[in-house]
Parts: structure tokens; C-alpha cells; sequence
């Protein structure tokens, strides 16, 4: 009996000790995950299976397909309906010509719709296909509520996806050195082929900039229906990394620093 009572009190503990964390942690955000990079597991959550809008955090999965699918040396062609992207863009024109780490990089960095629809393009010959190309590898990874309709997220009905899937998706992303590599550059510029004109892109992830103990690399995300989004990855250290994930927030970067300052302590 009294053995069956110090179980039952470590377990009134046990659950009582992941309340106060979770309740610890105070966002806007109305679903959120912090995921251990390493194992998967679910460090902090919060609505995590709603089904919303990714709005720009989708150019994740598109950049995934396209580091897959192809080499960061080919030329890209932009087309028109690649220019007829609304903003974000970086105002890439008709006949222009750009490596693929280029447009990477402007969809990355400046959130470009038309750099975005460009890659489609070049990888897949139509933005219709790619998508499927997207959808079939967000299945793959193991995404069971995620539905894309555009490459860069741009308002589509039927498009969604959780902050657990995109967790997931983010998780395979940061395999790739690459990808990394691109998520860290504050400012550059990109290059035409042919011409040799320059455009200008800075990161629009403000964390970049900030004098932390630790690096929070990502992709910010902006519709009027899907909020400030954000999907990232916050490395401590060699050992401690997490994968981050906030959907439908009103104050992205109080929120993201509130998840990173206290990620560390969830593991």
C-alpha cells in the first residue's frame, strides 16, 4: 500500500512538474512546437495538430524539393508568370537568368514569391507539379495534416499544415548543410546572368542580429489570415538543438525569444 502511494505521488509530481513548464512558457502564438532535432520528441506544444495557413514558412518545403531535386549551379530561367508573383518579391524579370542558389537565397531570405515560382519552374517545368513533388515529400517525412496548393505559400484554399508537421519538415531540412548555410547569411546580393545586375536581399529574420547565447536560424511568414509565423532551429550548443514552430502569432520575436530562452530547459 504504501509503495502503490509514493508511485502515485511521484506521478501527481511528474504531471504536475510538465504543467508548470508548459504554463511557464507564455506566447501569443496560437499553436507552437519545440521539437528535439535529434530524437523527435516533442519538447513543448501547443495546439500542435490545429490545421492553419503556413503562409511563407512553406518556402521550407519548397527549398527541401529543390535541394533534392536539383544542384545549386543550374541556371534558372524566369518566366513571366514567375514575375506576376505579388509581394514579398525581389522584382525578377521576364528572360532573366539566375543560379539556383541564387533564387534560393532571395525565396529564403527576402521571402520571394516570384524567386519561389521560378525554382518550381526549373525543377518540375510548372508550379503544379512541383507542388505535388512537395506534397509526396511531405508525406515521405511523415506529415499526416499538411496540404500544400502554392511553392511559396501564398493564400490558396485547401492549403494548410500543422506546427507539427512543419516541424517535421524542418527537421529533414536541417540535414542538409546547405540549407544552413543560406539560413545564416544576414545581408548579399544575387547576380543576372546575363546582364550582371545586382539585387540587394537582407534576411528578414531579425534574430540574426541579435547579441545571444545562442543561433536561431529560420523562415518568417506573413499573411492577413495566417498571422506572423516562424519555423526554425535554435542551436545552444553541439548537443542541444531544437526545431522551432509558431503559427498565428501577434508578436513574433517576444514570442520566439521567449521559446528559445526557455527551450534549453525542456530537455
Amino acid at each position: 500500500m504504501f509503495r502503490k502511494s509514493i508511485i502515485f505521488l511521484f506521478i501527481i509530481f511528474f504531471l504536475s512538474a510538465n504543467l508548470f513548464a508548459k504554463e511557464s512558457i507564455n506566447i501569443t502564438a496560437y499553436s507552437a512546437v519545440l521539437m528535439n532535432t535529434w530524437n523527435k520528441k516533442v519538447l513543448y506544444a501547443k495546439n500542435p495538430y490545429v490545421k492553419l495557413a503556413p503562409a511563407s514558412t512553406t518556402k521550407i518545403m519548397m527549398a527541401l524539393v529543390v535541394l533534392k531535386k536539383s544542384e545549386l549551379s543550374k541556371n534558372v530561367n524566369v518566366s513571366r508568370c514567375a514575375t506576376c508573383m505579388p509581394p514579398s518579391k525581389v522584382d525578377i524579370k521576364k528572360g532573366e537568368v539566375y543560379s539556383t542558389e541564387d533564387m534560393l537565397k532571395a525565396a529564403l531570405l527576402n521571402s520571394g514569391n516570384d524567386a519561389s515560382v521560378a525554382l518550381a519552374e526549373s525543377v518540375a517545368g510548372s508550379e503544379k507539379e512541383f507542388v505535388r513533388m512537395m506534397n509526396d515529400m511531405a508525406k515521405k517525412i511523415g506529415c499526416r495534416n499538411t496540404v500544400f496548393k502554392t511553392s511559396n505559400g501564398l493564400p490558396a484554399k485547401g492549403q494548410y499544415s500543422t506546427a507539427y508537421d512543419l516541424a517535421l519538415i524542418m527537421r529533414e531540412a536541417v540535414k542538409d548543410k546547405r540549407l544552413l548555410d543560406i539560413l545564416r547569411i544576414k545581408e548579399t546580393e544575387i547576380t543576372e546572368l546575363s546582364s550582371g545586375r545586382h539585387i540587394k536581399l537582407r534576411n528578414h529574420n531579425k534574430s540574426l542580429w541579435k547579441d545571444t547565447s545562442y543561433l536561431i536560424l529560420g523562415k518568417t511568414g506573413y499573411t492577413i489570415r495566417a498571422k506572423q509565423c516562424f519555423v526554425g532551429y535554435i542551436q545552444y550548443d553541439k548537443r542541444h538543438n531544437v526545431i522551432v514552430v509558431m503559427l498565428r502569432g501577434k508578436k513574433l520575436w517576444p514570442d520566439l525569444r521567449e521559446l528559445a530562452g526557455k527551450g534549453r530547459k525542456l530537455f
